[in-house]
């Protein structure tokens, strides 16, 4: 080979790395068509690799020591969360998650160079469709939360069809998840796995047609290998602290018939902050009613309880079986924002309507000892009155004249 062609190969392969837009792109990959089918023949086709790493199932034209170079460099695919990465216990949501491609070529390596000006065309070729291994083709996108995780991962696996890796593309893929209700807050990681496939190594048929010192108008026949990559990244979602509560204890004197009794609901702040301004409120529905439907519980620091009391007046024909009365408690948090727990039931019961006999029966007595004293007091006035009196007048004996 005369110096000539050693330069031209030579500034060949520093134009074509310094700018990839001489590279071929993937979709202008030309493949013959057998004449009597209209699937794509086998001139562009994808082979497996063996555990060794190299191909078991190539094409009778892909010979490696016809390769001209080998060029280092794989796809790179780096996640990251869209929007907000905070959540509330109990929350269902959608994740979103973007796929950037950054991966890179990193160098080259030349097997052997080009013996004339065909070669050299193929060469460069070769270099075009080489360029386009940090491409990453067919992803597939699964998202999980370690077992023991209030984290569950509601979606399976994903599609992110193929991203190329010289223009920082990207895809996004989604997954819904839910967070338990009970879950501490805290940061807790997801695994995002992907897998997908590249372009390890191009051939360009070195049995092409030559005319006019260049390759013939007939596209050459192009050898692909393609291999797979598996990646695993991990990614973190964060359970917002917040003021929590749960019903701990509740009384009453509901009676079927009466007004104005009194319903009583003590609750527990199990949650991580103080909770200011906290005030509770009862939803009722038939058989009862109420106009003092709120109670104000101030301030709850985690683990502080307090009761409220609220005003219930009952149907007088109220079945008598357990009810439940839905509460929730309004609040404001450590940032001054407003927020509503999670709906409550109280489970209180009521007494049947009291018979009339019964109502008075608990007066009778005090009714009873009224009247007597009242007798007794009415009693001894008279008998101050008449009796006591006359017996300090003193008597005379001498009669009349």
């Amino acid at each position: 080979m005369n110096i000539t062609k050693t330069t031209l190969f030579a500034l060949l392969i520093i134009v074509t790395l310094t700018s990839l837009a001489a590279a071929i792109p993937a979709d202008e990959l030309r493949v013959s068509r057998d004449p009597n089918t209209t699937n794509v023949s086998p001139a562009a086709s994808i082979h497996t690799t063996t555990a060794a790493g190299l191909p078991d199932d190539l094409s009778p034209g892909f010979t490696f020591s016809e390769n001209f170079y080998d060029v280092y460099g794989q796809p790179n695919l780096v996640a990251s969360i869209v929007g907000d990465e905070k959540f509330d216990r109990g929350d269902e949501v959608t994740l979103t998650i973007d796929l950037i491609n950054r991966g890179v070529v990193l160098g080259f390596e030349s097997d052997r160079m080009p013996d004339d000006d065909e070669e050299i065309d193929l060469a460069r070729m070769e270099l075009g469709y080489e360029l386009q291994q940090v491409n990453a083709i067919g992803i597939t996108a699964m998202l999980a939360a370690p077992e023991d995780s209030p984290i569950e991962v509601k979606s399976g696996p994903q599609q992110a069809g193929s991203i190329n890796g010289d223009e920082g593309a990207r895809k996004t893929v989604r997954f819904n998840i839910e967070i338990d209700e009970n879950a501490p807050a805290g940061t807790y990681p997801l695994i995002l796995a992907t897998s997908y496939m590249y372009q390890k190594n191009a051939q360009v048929d070195q049995n092409s047609v030559y005319v006019d010192g260049n390759v013939s108008g007939q596209m050459p026949e192009v050898n692909l290998w393609y291999d797979t990559l598996d990646q695993t990244q991990v990614l973190y979602i964060t359970v917002k602290k917040l003021a929590d509560f749960e019903i701990v204890n509740v009384s009453s004197d509901l009676r079927a018939g009466e007004d104005d009794r009194v319903l009583s609901i003590t609750y527990l702040n199990t949650g991580e902050e103080i909770a200011t301004e906290a005030v509770a409120r009862i939803s009722v529905t038939d058989p009862f009613s109420s106009t003092d439907d709120q109670a104000y519980l101030g301030t709850l620091a985690p683990g502080e309880s307090v009761t409220g009391t609220f005003v219930l007046d009952t149907d007088s024909n109220a079945a008598i079986k357990p009810y439940g009365i839905d509460t929730e408690i309004r609040f404001t948090d450590s940032t001054g924002e407003s927020e509503i727990s999670e709906s409550m039931t109280a489970a209180v019961t009521i007494a049947p309507l009291m018979p009339t006999s019964e109502k008075v029966k608990p007066y009778i007595l005090p009714a009873v000892l009224l009247v007597l004293l009242v007798l007794v007091a009415t009693g001894v006035r008279y008998y101050l009155t008449n009796f006591a009196g006359n017996r300090n007048v003193p008597r005379t004996d001498e009669p009349d004249d």
